[in-house]
């Protein structure tokens, strides 16, 4: 019966993190997937019509990254701290949409050229 006893708790032990590893790592890829799409600016005009989080910093990109995405944050103005460089300052917003970005025009109305002549 001890034997038995052991011999559970060892495969429960063993098949647990097996278990759980992929909803770790599947979290974790969310985080660095939303980390990524952080738009990081020094224009404070860019965040017009946000919605502030609040303010966070940190003297690495990536942490202050992940600072920003757990806040709920997707854009950041960014500043320095004159008395320590190294340090990044960041005022946090959450944009519903991209803001204030770059236009892409309208393509040219009419039909589009011909194909290239085969050779």
């Amino acid at each position: 019966m001890k034997t038995r006893t052991l011999c559970l708790i060892a495969l429960l032990g063993s098949v647990t993190p097996a278990l759980l590893l992929p909803v770790t790592s599947a979290r974790g890829d969310d985080e660095l997937n939303a980390m990524s799409r952080v738009r990081l600016t020094t224009e404070p005009s860019l965040a017009a019509g946000c919605t502030r989080v609040g303010a966070m910093s940190d003297d690495n990109i990536k942490d202050l990254r992940r600072k920003i995405v757990r806040a709920g944050g997707n854009t950041a103005v960014i500043s320095f701290n004159t008395m320590e460089m190294s340090m990044l300052l960041a005022e946090v917003f959450r944009c519903s949409a991209t803001p204030n970005g770059p236009s892409i025009p309208q393509p040219p109305a009419g039909a589009p050229p011909p194909p290239p002549p085969a050779r």
